[in-house]
């Protein structure tokens, strides 16, 4: 056990718990549940974080009442017998491994998260969110003591699992904080007006949880230290909020975070650790135990965090998702074997059906039996492609004892990915080929770089070769139009690049007008080119046929970047198409063309980044056509997402 982070590592007495260590995995939901119980999945997933090393485990979207579950009933259902039995095996998981678990319970009121209900969307007050189609009921006095009812139902229901604790999800703009707040809370009776009366509902809520929890079990509150909206609550109101309920004398510890829905999960944009001043804040003024957590990724800024008494505890949940093994490698000096999350917000947020991870195939779909479980028979293998997908297949094979040859024809690797990590604010994505990259040499697979690898290679590499793995990528779309390339300024009409000639630094000329042409994808390429672009002095137009803007583009991130994008001076045209000059006979200036009509104007453009999708480098596949000793995968078979990549990868490696 290494002491290079001691603070992190040190024990905590957390009321009558005692925790191995300081590292919290935060709430995250699996959505594996059926009819609002946790399936076996789920359970795994909440072990193999245990077995990973936490102290603590949170475990999240766990509802206390039939108004806030969802029609497809996938978020846990605290207040229901049937989930008693499942919920006692999860917490016995996870005691086996030395971890503690606390049950946290949120009503999501006025908010809904993962699809529709069949219960109206409630609220203190008939103040419609913008995030949701409906304006929320108002709440009669009966209905608020029924969900207060609910809340202590729950409470019982984790007691009887063997739960070590339950949370209040009072934070993000849910039900207990649409109380609180006086921008959704406009009642006149005793749960709205004054500051007493606005707390009232979550004063009922703890002393509803505390009667039905024994004295062995810890409470704890989750509150945004800023909500980060217009008219919302910052951190004088939690100052405020978490005095009066230490003076209660039931609370053991608050959890701080920022934001409220659909700004709470940070992306790579974002700052680290956004939220731990606002912790400092609370524990000084209270001094009972803090949580902070919210784009923490490491051992190191957890350890600081203790160290300088800002923060008792420190929480992840993406980081654990990619590597649930990131506090065991953090104590024993394994850092370069940890696999960092690129806070992309994608499939950990898509919930299709249930968490996945771009970067940790094993989310949602199990440990394949395959995986470091040493091969039969060792075999030497060859992979055509230095790729996310390609190397994670090395990854995975050379850990089942097999002997791994990797070809790269460029001088680096990464593929694609290197592209987008030149991207403004998303450099993090190359965190994948970095920890990739430190694999191979941990394994000793041979990366040949600069290694390019044509049809008539492939008799000789068959003949060497027990399996061959073709994972050569994919390239940009060819653009249409006049000359590609053709410089700014010259006078046969603007020039038309690829995403990739922004990003990688090759248009030449001075800034002038650029018109970035998202021809048909709504995902990150176009909209990066745009601010990148934007960044450097160009005075840019982002135009679209699709009728909204980014609209693959993960919903946490949206938001940012068209903000982004927006200060930088870009405009937008939605439900337009692009036709360059020389389109007919009459045009020789190009226009934009309203999809579904309206007015046509001129392009009036230096510069046309058309993108287009990115179309496979598949040559070598063809060639080799179907064998059993051959495996197609990633961007060649079809360019797709950093998920499918690493997850073919996975599966390939684990099946040879």
């Amino acid at each position: 056990m290494t002491t290079e982070f001691p603070h992190a590592f040190s024990p905590f007495s957390l009321g009558p718990l005692t925790l191995r260590n300081r590292l919290v995995a935060l709430p995250a939901g699996t959505s594996m549940a059926v009819d609002g119980v946790p399936t076996h999945g789920d359970q795994e997933h909440f072990e193999r974080l245990a077995a990973g090393g936490v102290g603590l485990i949170v475990g999240g979207a766990t509802v206390v009442h039939p108004s806030t579950t969802l029609r497809s009933r996938k978020l846990v259902e605290a207040y229901i017998d049937e989930v008693v039995p499942a919920l006692t095996e999860k917490a016995a998981a996870v005691h086996r491994h030395g971890a503690k678990i606390i049950g946290q319970l949120c009503h999501l009121g006025r908010e809904f998260i993962g699809g529709e209900s069949d219960s109206p969307p409630s609220a203190p007050s008939p103040v419609k969110t913008v995030r949701d189609a409906y304006p929320p009921h108002e709440m009669s006095v009966e209905e608020i003591r029924d969900i207060v009812d609910g809340w202590g139902v729950s409470a019982a229901n984790l007691a009887r699992a063997g739960y070590d604790g339950a949370e209040i999800h009072a934070a993000h703009g849910y039900l207990p904080a649409q109380f609180m707040s006086e921008l959704t809370n406009r009642r006149t009776d005793d749960y709205g007006g004054s500051f007493a009366n606005r707390m009232r509902f979550l004063d009922e809520v703890v002393a509803a949880m505390r009667a039905a929890m024994p004295d062995g079990m810890v409470l704890g509150v989750r509150l945004s230290g800023e909500e980060e909206i217009p008219g919302g609550m910052g951190i004088e109101d939690c100052v405020r909020i978490a005095r009066h309920l230490t003076a209660s004398g039931s609370v053991h510890y608050f959890s701080i975070t920022h934001g409220t829905r659909g700004k709470y999960v940070k992306d790579a944009t974002s700052p680290d650790a956004v939220a731990v001043d606002s912790a400092a804040r609370i524990r000084a003024e209270t001094g009972l135990p803090v949580l902070v957590g919210q784009r923490i990724r490491d051992a190191a800024t957890a350890d600081h965090i203790v160290k300088s008494g800002k923060a008792d505890l420190v929480g992840m949940a993406r980081a654990l998702i990619a590597d649930p093994d990131l506090p065991n490698k953090s104590a024993e000096g394994r850092l370069g074997e940890i696999r960092g999350c690129l806070g992309i917000n994608q499939d950990c947020r898509a919930f299709d059906p249930h968490l996945h991870c771009a970067v940790n195939a094993e989310v949602g779909r199990g440990r394949h039996p395959g995986v470091g479980v040493r091969a039969a028979a060792a075999k030497e293998i060859v992979v055509i492609g230095g790729g996310p997908a390609g190397l994670e297949a090395a990854r995975v094979a050379a850990g089942r004892g097999h002997k791994v040859t990797v070809f790269e024809a460029s001088g680096e690797l990464g593929g694609a990915v290197g592209v987008a990590a030149r991207s403004p604010h998303r450099a993090t994505i190359i965190d994948i080929v970095d920890y990739l990259a430190g694999e191979m040499r941990r394994l000793r697979v041979d990366v040949n770089l600069g290694a390019q690898i044509g049809e008539d290679d492939l008799p000789e590499l068959l003949a060497m070769a027990d399996h061959v793995v073709v994972a050569t990528g994919s390239r940009p779309g060819s653009v249409p139009g006049p000359v590609p390339g053709t410089l700014p300024g010259s006078t046969s009409g603007p020039a038309v690049v690829t995403v990739d000639d922004v990003l990688l630094g090759r248009i030449p000329g001075t800034p002038g007008r650029a018109v970035v042409f998202d021809e048909s994808d709504g995902f990150w390429p176009a909209y990066s080119a745009a601010e990148a672009l934007a960044g450097r002095g160009w005075d840019t137009r982002v135009v679209t046929p699709l009728t909204a803007l980014a609209s693959r583009v993960p919903a946490e991130s949206v938001g940012p970047l068209l903000g982004r994008l927006g200060d930088g001076g870009a405009r937008f045209h939605v439900a337009t198409g692009l036709e360059l000059p020389g389109s007919d006979d009459d045009d020789e200036v190009g226009r934009l063309v309203p999809v579904f009509g309206g007015e046509v104007t001129a392009l009036d453009a230096d510069l046309v980044v058309w993108h287009r999708p990115r179309a496979a480098v598949d040559g070598l596949a063809r060639a080799l056509g179907r064998r059993d000793d051959v495996s197609v995968i990633g961007d060649c078979l079809t360019p797709r997402r950093i998920s499918h990549a690493i997850a073919e990868g996975y599966r390939t490696g684990a099946e040879i």
